[in-house]
């Protein structure tokens, strides 16, 4: 009677842990229709702000130069989760050009972030590529993002070399696919958990320095760990924050994050990063919520003096359609201006809006890029979280066991998609059942409605061929995002009679256009080191302005409108102009002036010579007289 009592008492307890996290949507003041407005009205603010058609694409041109940035990657990857139409194929072949030419390098994408592997993969999924496979190597091998960036980015580089945010970001992506990683691999994916969880401090947050949390990171470390969360399984490691030995599950430690990220929030429903009230943080933690299966509208755990996660959100919202990064002004981030949008906030707040909705539609989760489960696939996850939420107290072994059999039935990558499965492990704990013992017993169910994720063949179409035709003998720079759209698009199309000399006339095109780009670097670096600053530039320096400009007049005017400064060039070169102009007629007049000198002299002598024999003539006549 005692042990019952116990096991009543535990699941009771369970449950109201679970009560405490149970919606209260009184509180939520958003609907999903705001939200989707809000996320409209910062893909027209960004239109504006890059000077893209209000009914066109956000990816013009403009944006594409773009890609491969922070500010070019984090828009297509949240408007993209948002389900909204763009120019995903002209980014895919532009951001592919970009990295092929920077993997020539000795660094790649970057000496010591990695992070820029990890972005750009999530860049590359939401677009419709793939990582693992994007552009080639100088020796025609294929580049593999994931493995360079994640499981084998130590043979380069430590992956925590940029301390936790290298660990974090590369779960994420390895996550992103749930990719395999190999046998010989620098790194174990139990490597990259261990590594996050051991830099958890001792108030239960985590942080890029120093021992008190910080939420953006916290919330960053409690998205990559959560696709573990519904694991039984235990890690060993070592707290730096303390040195001690730890052996927890990834529940325990994110259980630990989440209180402290809901002790971290205002009143105001949002939260403060490095001393500063602002938007992102917010976000982010809205997103790590919905990365759990939690909603940020309706948990009691993250609703502050009637305020929700999303009310802290909506706060920074402009007139403008764009958002605000903090209405307090920051000097160590003076571009985030209190009464201006903000690219960096906007953007998370688009991605934020994703998640949510993502969560409100019964889709995967944000960085989750697999296809979607199968119809059948959520029923058996939405009636088992049914069951379990109607489990009662004194609920027994049989009960408890049949419904953890129905869990590991799941394939594995999907049960982390089960909300409620801590109420059911808290009960069958209670209840003294062997978990192990019943997920080592149960055959796994798998989705057999999976759809395939073959890359399709693309089709070069008449239209395209017709636009392949159209680009002149001798492009501009004002050609190169058709053409790298061509040329990527045909080298994956279907072969088809003449694909061979549209190949060669496309990569004529291209390498000329690279040159000129290559020429337009050269003349703006030229310009900078042998010209700058402009006010001191003199005469002597007229050979040298002479020479860039000659350069510049040669580029066809679409590429001339790429160089740097060349307002300053032109009225550089009027005035070394102007000063060989005054030294030339300077040296004329002086000329003149000798001249005239000589001229003068001369009629000077002249008449004094001539003055000179009249006198010699009146001496001799006057030496005559008498």
């Amino acid at each position: 009677m005692k042990r019952f009592s116990e096991r009543a008492a535990a699941l009771l307890l369970t449950l109201i842990l679970l009560l405490a996290a149970a919606p209260a949507a009184a509180a939520a003041s958003v609907g999903t229709d705001d939200m989707r407005a809000a996320a409209d009205g910062i893909i027209a603010w960004k239109k504006a702000d890059n000077g893209s058609e209000p009914g066109g694409d956000l990816i013009n041109n403009a944006f594409l130069e773009l890609a491969g940035t922070t500010p070019g990657d984090w828009f297509p990857i949240g408007m993209s989760r948002l389900g909204v139409t763009d120019d995903y194929d002209g980014y895919l072949a532009f951001l592919r050009q970009k990295v092929e030419k920077r993997y020539v390098t000795k660094d790649k994408l970057s000496r010591a972030k990695a992070t820029e592997w990890h972005r750009i993969s999530l860049a590359v999924l939401a677009a419709g590529g793939d990582p693992t496979s994007f552009g080639k190597n100088a020796d025609g091998s294929a580049i593999d993002l994931i493995a360079d960036g994640t499981y084998d980015r130590g043979r380069t580089a430590p992956l925590g070399r940029q301390g936790i945010n290298g660990w974090i970001w590369g779960l994420i992506a390895l996550d992103s696919m749930r990719y395999p990683v190999p046998d010989g691999a620098f790194y174990t994916r139990d490597d990259l958990i261990t590594a996050i969880l051991s830099q958890q401090l001792c108030d239960g947050g985590f942080a890029l320095t120093g021992s008190a949390a910080d939420p953006d990171i916290t919330a960053m470390a409690v998205q990559a760990l959560a696709p573990y969360y519904n694991e039984e399984k235990s890690y060993s490691y070592t707290l730096k924050a303390d040195g001690t030995a730890r052996e927890a599950t990834v529940r325990q430690a994110v259980d630990a994050a989440l209180t402290v990220l809901s002790a971290l929030q205002l009143d105001t429903g949002d939260f403060i990063s490095w001393g500063t009230q602002n938007v992102e943080s917010t976000c982010q933690v809205a997103v790590a919520l919905c990365s759990l299966g939690i909603d940020p509208a309706s948990d009691s755990r993250f609703i502050k003096n009637g305020n929700t996660l999303i009310d802290g959100i909506m706060r920074y919202r402009h007139e403008s359609g764009g958002f605000v990064h903090s209405y307090t002004y920051d000097p160590d981030n003076p571009a985030s201006l209190p009464d201006k949008p903000n690219s960096m906030a906007s953007e998370q707040v688009l991605y934020t809006i994703a998640a949510i909705l993502r969560q409100a539609n019964g889709m995967r989760t944000l960085y989750d890029f697999r296809p979607e489960m199968s119809d059948a696939m959520k029923e058996r996850i939405r009636s088992l979280t049914d069951s379990v939420s109607a489990l009662s107290p004194t609920a027994g072994k049989e009960e408890i066991s049949a419904l953890l059999g129905v869990f590991y039935a799941l394939p594995a990558d999907e049960r982390c998609y089960v909300p409620s499965y801590a109420v059911l492990s808290d009960a069958a704990k209670a209840a003294g059942i062997d978990i192990a013992a019943v997920a080592g017993a149960t055959t796994v169910v798998e989705d057999t409605d999976k759809s395939g994720t073959d890359e399709s063949i693309l089709y070069f179409s008449p239209t395209d061929r017709a636009d392949a035709d159209a680009i002149p003998d001798e492009p501009t720079t004002a050609d190169y995002v058709t053409v790298v759209k061509l040329l990527d698009k045909l080298e994956r199309s279907d072969d088809f009679d003449g694909k061979d000399g549209y190949i060669s006339r496309l990569t004529d095109a291209k390498n000329k256009i690279d040159a000129i780009r290559a020429e337009i670097d050269a003349i703006n670096r030229d310009i900078a080191e042998e010209l700058y600053p402009f006010e001191s530039i003199g005469l002597s320096d007229k050979k040298t302005v002479d020479g860039i400009y000659r350069r510049v007049m040669a580029l066809a005017e679409p590429d001339r409108a790429l160089i740097e400064h060349s307002e300053d060039l032109i009225k550089t070169k009027t005035k070394t102009d102007g000063l060989f102009r005054a030294l030339i007629i300077g040296a004329v007049l002086a000329v003149i002036a000798l001249a005239v000198a000589f001229m003068l002299v001369r009629r000077i002598r002249k008449r004094r010579r001539k003055k000179k024999a009249e006198m010699d003539e009146l001496e001799r006549s006057w030496a005559d007289e008498p």
